[in-house]
């Protein structure tokens, strides 16, 4: 979420400045790769995920550039420390935390490299429940909406994310294989049928990439009402068959609410001479032995409501979603059937003639016929 973020607030920035009719040169911003990223709310009484990764060039070919073999703990007062297992791509994760709400704690991270991070001291901030999540067909697609509220009038500020899980399935079961010949050509197997219930059913998952903050501090109460936290566009894929989403909800304190703001602000400029210009962010965590190495995050401890709901494809009126197949037609000889050799095409149905034999086969691209090709897995989700 915050690399994308980042890159735009840097794109925002340069866009803005009194050398805009310079010729643009990426070389200017390269320092930034140097970058860490810090991404997570720490969790006082259950999991907690931190995520670590490095800024990107924008020149760069990957869509992530994780920051791998880190020392990532948890910090008290009384020097008690619990210290968060990497579970790859830069996430650092501990299952259970259980922090006293009268103590402050910082996160230390060290890197492989030896560079050594430390955030303020922060104290616990309790989150209220999520009081309903609900969805709601709307034009253009689904909403997703969160209620909740703070009879004490004392959070005001709130964050939410999503981890989302959907079910992918092929149009037919694929009972058939190409399979080429020594001489170049190509033939037609039956397929293991333990390989045919793994391309029929998949899964796929994702999680939410932008900033969704909001505040009720000009209200009288302390109420959420109908917030959208997620956008389901209409014929998205999610909705063709079954769809689960986890909303979490935090707690912010003022601090983190003006540094998200800042970020959310920055990245949605478009660079009009006519916008607020992008404005420098500042988090609660430094390099403790360089003050030039810029650290990008804020991490806070609060605990973490959720709730989870699942929306079933027969529940909406009117989805489009359709996959776009090829279909041909290819002849039952070893010349013609060379076109189910790279598995970019797969034989879904013989056609017989009229004397009983197969004559042909009903081609079917694997794209509708192996979902595992629309990147999905076969990693059925525990609470699916």
């Amino acid at each position: 979420m915050i690399r994308k973020l980042l890159i735009l607030s840097l794109f925002s920035t340069l866009l803005t400045s009194p050398g805009c009719r310079k010729p643009f040169n990426p070389e200017t911003i390269k320092g930034f790769s140097s970058a860490l990223i810090v991404e997570g709310v720490i969790n006082p009484s259950g999991v907690t995920n931190i995520y670590l990764s490095r800024t990107l060039d924008l020149d760069d070919k990957v869509a992530v550039k994780a920051e791998l073999k880190a020392s990532v703990q948890v910090l008290a007062e009384n020097n008690a420390a619990f210290t968060l297992t990497e579970k790859g791509n830069g996430l650092y994760s501990i299952p259970q935390l259980s922090l006293n709400s009268a103590q402050k704690y910082r996160l230390k991270i060290k890197t492989a490299a030896g560079a050594e991070y430390m955030s303020d001291p922060m104290g616990v901030k309790n989150t209220p429940l999520i009081d309903n999540l609900a969805w709601v067909r709307e034009p253009g697609g689904v909403g997703i909406y969160v209620d909740a509220h703070d009879s004490q009038n004392n959070t005001r500020y709130y964050q939410w994310d999503y981890e989302e899980d959907w079910e992918l399935r092929s149009l037919d079961e694929s009972l058939y294989k190409g399979m080429p010949l020594s001489n170049g050509k190509g033939s037609v197997v039956s397929r293991d049928p333990k390989e045919t219930p793994l391309m029929l059913t998949c899964y796929k998952s994702g999680r939410s990439t932008n900033i969704d903050i909001f505040s009720t501090a000009p209200l009288t109460s302390d109420v959420v009402s109908k917030h959208r936290v997620v956008f389901i566009p209409d014929n998205s894929e999610k909705l063709a068959v079954r769809y689960s989403v986890l909303v979490r909800q935090y707690a912010l304190p003022f601090e983190a609410f003006e540094y998200l703001s800042m970020m959310k602000r920055n990245s949605e400029q478009l660079g009009s001479f006519f916008d607020a210009q992008p404005s420098e962010l500042i988090g609660n965590i430094r390099n403790i032995n360089d003050p030039k190495d810029i650290a990008i995050g804020f991490i806070g401890i609060a605990s973490v409501q959720e709730k989870r709901i699942f929306i079933e494809r027969n529940e909406l009126q009117s989805w489009g979603f359709r996959l776009s197949c090829v279909n041909p037609i290819v002849k039952n000889n070893a010349d013609s059937l060379v076109a189910f050799n790279s598995g970019q095409l797969i034989p879904r149905t013989p056609i017989i003639s009229a004397g009983g034999g197969i004559e042909a086969w009903e081609g079917l691209s694997i794209n509708c016929m192996d979902c595992r090709s629309r990147g999905g897995n076969n990693n059925k989700p525990a609470f699916w």
